[in-house]
């Protein structure tokens, strides 16, 4: 039999066929605000405070804004029906707090 399949990854939306430049990597976080955005993973509750701690030893005059400063993005929230307000309102707590890198979920 001759069958030609097509097959779409679950992972993700392709949202354009242009790729879009990364921001430039700071050269470093002494100085900088760093804010944490939770995707409701694997206990980033217990995670974060790890990472801080651990930033703040290297970078001692880094700012960390914590997770729970902003809205949970979850798969959910990133729904058709809820993504752009979902989005905006992470854009627009982002800028409010001046963040210069975000982490973003966690390894758990």
């Amino acid at each position: 039999m001759d069958a030609k399949l097509n097959v779409v990854s679950p992972i993700g939306e392709k949202v354009s066929d242009k790729a879009a430049s990364l921001a430039p990597r700071l050269d470093t976080l002494d100085g900088k605000t760093v804010c944490e955005i939770w995707n409701g993973g694997f206990k980033a509750d217990v995670m974060f405070p790890i990472i801080e701690q651990m930033l703040r030893e290297r970078y001692p005059t880094v700012t960390m804004i914590p997770f729970t400063e902003f809205p949970t993005v979850t798969i959910a929230s990133l729904g058709s029906a809820n993504k752009a307000e979902t989005l905006e309102a992470v854009r627009a707590a982002l800028l409010a707090k001046g963040c210069d890198a975000v982490i973003t979920g966690n390894g758990g």
